[in-house]
């Protein structure tokens, strides 16, 4: 199969050297603009002791991904703090409307997963990287300069296929751990409960949606993590998720100004109830734009919007062994051959 049209990192180090890889490839594409920007916040005192604070405990608690930070700083040449302080968006208040996502049964019981991965769009700001977690397991995510490993979406070799909302939140807890890590945590799940488990174990600053298949049991499901609670659903029919919480013991749906995100919700909602339930049609669900191209009514996001729709991603549990792959922004598309347990999914 041919992956030339995008660049796969394969990741199989120590987590130092395979931060310090990742790095090394995008350190021709770091937004110097957001560097400075941040340079200027971080000679705010109380602003550069609380990363401090925040970047020691993540050592403290965490030392596998202290050092993929730490190679990851190296390989794009910037200062750890400096480095560190882009993968805080509750430090300088960087939360960002993306991200829709369906889960839907299908007539014979297999489940689909699409995903449209929206988000500030930087040229060459996007690779595959599959990481290894021991001698015979791995995960593989969308891999970005300004990200930890294994946000976005991932999957991995126990059969775990999840993505990620960003939820909007009016308040953050900076005595917690941001929530990059948290996503990063539970890449490694090796089941549905472990994921669960996983999403407890740390609290952090502001909240996120989770959309999760179990592809060899058929299990899927929705969590909203807040802070220092999660709320679980298992789907049984269909689900939409955005960028806010509607889950009901949460009820929080606090959203931005300018946010569209109740809008694609909605606008999701009522073309499932008319719709097939095959993954060509939902994923057509996702490239729905407005007759006015207005990104205020539109699901998917194109060059002319705040973010645009980077990638899609979908899984159908009844055909398994593929991940479907859209790059969105020029037009490419990648059907990865996705085997369980086997060092050669990519």
């Amino acid at each position: 199969m041919n992956f030339s049209k995008i660049d796969i990192l394969y990741l199989n180090k120590t987590p130092y050297e395979n931060g310090k890889i990742s790095g090394e490839h995008f350190k021709t594409i770091v937004n110097k603009e957001t560097i400075n920007g941040i340079k200027i916040l971080l000679k705010n005192e109380d602003s550069k002791l609380k990363c401090n604070k925040l970047l020691k405990k993540i050592q403290m608690q965490f030392p596998k991904y202290y050092e993929e930070i730490r190679g990851k700083a190296d390989g794009l040449e910037l200062d750890i703090l400096l480095y560190f302080s882009i993968l805080c968006p509750e430090l300088f208040d960087l939360g960002f409307e993306h991200c829709t996502t369906i889960m839907i049964k299908k007539e014979n019981g297999n489940f689909i997963l699409s995903h449209n991965e929206d988000d500030d769009y930087i040229e060459g700001n996007f690779c595959l990287s599959k990481v290894k977690i021991d001698n015979e397991n791995w995960f593989v995510t969308n891999d970005m300069y300004n990200m930890p490993f294994g946000n976005g979406f991932s999957w991995n070799s126990y059969g775990i296929f999840k993505t990620i909302n960003y939820c909007h939140d009016e308040q953050y807890n900076l005595d917690y751990i941001p929530r990059y890590f948290s996503q990063r945590h539970i890449s490694e799940a090796s089941s549905i409960d472990d994921l669960i488990m996983r999403c407890k174990e740390m609290k952090i600053a502001s909240g996120y949606h989770v959309n999760a298949i179990d592809i060899n049991n058929n299990i899927v499901v929705s969590i909203e993590v807040y802070k220092e609670s999660i709320s679980v659903k298992y789907i049984d029919d269909f689900y939409a998720h955005t960028n806010h919480y509607i889950h009901e013991d949460i009820d929080n749906i606090l959203i931005d100004e300018g946010s569209n995100s109740i809008f694609r919700l909605n606008k999701v909602s009522e073309l499932l109830k008319e719709s097939k339930r095959d993954l060509r049609t939902i994923k057509n669900i996702l490239k729905y734009r407005s007759p006015k191209n207005l990104f205020s009514e539109s699901i998917f996001q194109n060059m002319s919007d705040p973010y645009i729709t980077i990638a899609n991603i979908s899984i159908d549990t009844e055909n398994k062994d593929k991940v479907v792959l859209d790059i969105c922004f020029n037009n490419e598309k990648l059907i990865l051959d996705y085997y369980l347990n086997s060092n050669d999914s990519l």
